[in-house]
């Protein structure tokens, strides 16, 4: 009987250690870990307490919302590995103000700020949007939200603001 060697299997390096050398790739295959990070982002913004289970349904028939109109695109940056560090979210529709093609981006997250994830995730989201016919791209940003000084930086002014008054 003669027995086979197996190859030792090398565990691979922690994330950290690859996030720097990223690439951005067509993000459909990677929908559950999108929204399973952009919930868990997402709580932290909430101004409401909310238990889990309601959390999770609100959360649930947002996204259903959001998805049922315009045409939806998903980036990823994902490490040489195919892991997960990032995406975006981009939805075309004809805004409501200027009545012209625009593309929203819904959302937009990182797992390792300041190493250029967001910044080539826009950038994709913007190419694939002026590709798809958009005339702008808008977002909505909290305004105790430091990446508005991001955005700013990136080409993006205020426009509009949303007002709101809690019940």
């Amino acid at each position: 009987m003669t027995f086979r060697k197996r190859k030792k299997q090398h565990p691979l390096p922690p994330v950290e250690e690859t996030a720097g050398t990223f690439t951005i790739v067509d993000g459909e295959d990677y929908l559950d870990e999108i929204f399973e990070n952009d919930m868990r982002i997402s709580r932290s913004f909430s101004h409401f307490q909310l238990s889990e289970e309601e959390y999770k349904e609100n959360y649930g028939r947002v996204i259903r919302e959001l998805s049922a109109t315009g045409e939806h695109k998903f980036f990823v940056a994902i490490d040489r590995y195919g892991r997960y560090l990032g995406h975006v979210w981009i939805c075309l529709k004809i805004d409501t103000v200027d009545f012209v093609p625009s593309a929203y981006i819904l959302d937009i997250e990182t797992l390792f700020p300041r190493i250029g994830i967001g910044g080539a995730l826009l950038n994709r989201a913007e190419e694939w949007a002026h590709e798809m016919g958009a005339k702008k791209v808008s977002l909505r940003v909290d305004l105790k939200n430091p990446a508005r000084t991001w955005y700013a930086k990136k080409g993006y002014s205020e426009r509009a603001v949303i007002m709101e008054k809690l019940l």
